[in-house]
């Protein structure tokens, strides 16, 4: 059985209408977010430098663990 095209339209209008206020909520959320702060931003900053002075997870684990390394 063919959907009749007023229906076809009713649905998209009715999708579209869903989408326009899911996207009103999610943009009326990230105005009212606070940005974060410098001494957070400053945080994540120095532990993401410092695990890349760490090197790799994989090597980090054989450290620990005492197993030599492969080659």
């Amino acid at each position: 059985m063919d959907m009749n095209n007023y229906l076809v339209e009713w649905l998209a209008k009715e999708r579209l209408g869903e989408l326009q206020a899911a996207l009103a909520r999610q943009q009326l959320a990230a105005s009212v977010r606070r940005p974060s702060s410098l001494r957070v931003r400053l945080g994540l900053a120095l532990i993401g430098f410092g695990r890349r002075l760490q090197g790799n997870d994989k090597a980090l684990g054989r450290r620990a663990s005492g197993a030599p390394a492969a080659p």
